[in-house]
């Protein structure tokens, strides 16, 4: 009987070993990985594009502020003229640069720190959270040069916003052609 026994489980192992390969294995034969990715984009607006100042006379001062009056000291955000607004996806910092204001034909009005024959001062500020912080005083306020970028806020978080303002001071001038400035925001990455 044992004998038996023993030939039966070899014939069930035989039996076996010959139908698993067609069989194949039993459990999962694919898996799923889902993959959600956010993009990283970087985008602002800002809620004021024109200051018409019209006529200036020499030596002023011209304030684009919420009421068109001379800033507080130090400035504070209900002051500001202008929102600009972080739209982008990721925290970033926001700056700004100008060129000397032109025309044709006529001298170049040149942005310095202090006022001149056909030199101005372009000052600009804001307020927030990070620095830079906002100025004490109107001398403290960061004065443009051709081109350079101003920091107005670092590490401003996505969806956040700054109140932002200006004063422009006039030197002296050597004819009456009318003169043309642009402020250009920028936005980048902050790291």
């Amino acid at each position: 009987m044992k004998n038996r026994l023993g030939r039966i489980l070899l014939i069930l192992t035989a039996v076996l070993l010959a139908v698993m390969p067609f069989t194949g294995v039993f459990g999962a034969a694919t898996a799923d990985v889902t993959i959600t990715a956010t993009p990283e984009y970087l985008a602002m607006t800002n809620s004021e594009a024109t200051w018409a100042i019209g006529a200036v006379a020499e030596n002023t001062t011209k304030w684009w502020t919420h009421d068109g009056a001379a800033s507080a000291d130090p400035y504070i955000d209900t002051e500001g003229k202008s929102i600009a607004t972080n739209t982008g996806s990721i925290a970033s910092n926001i700056g700004a640069h100008v060129h000397n204001f032109t025309t044709s034909g006529a001298p170049v009005w040149t942005l310095a720190a202090a006022v001149g024959a056909d030199t101005i001062v372009l000052g600009i500020s804001c307020t927030s959270a990070s620095p830079p912080a906002a100025p004490a005083n109107k001398a403290a306020w960061v004065k443009f040069a051709d081109t350079t970028n101003v920091p107005l806020v670092h590490d401003l978080a996505a969806a956040g916003h700054i109140d932002w303002a200006m004063y422009l001071d006039t030197g002296t001038f050597t004819d009456g052609a009318e003169r043309t400035g642009v402020v250009t925001l920028t936005i980048t990455k902050h790291v």
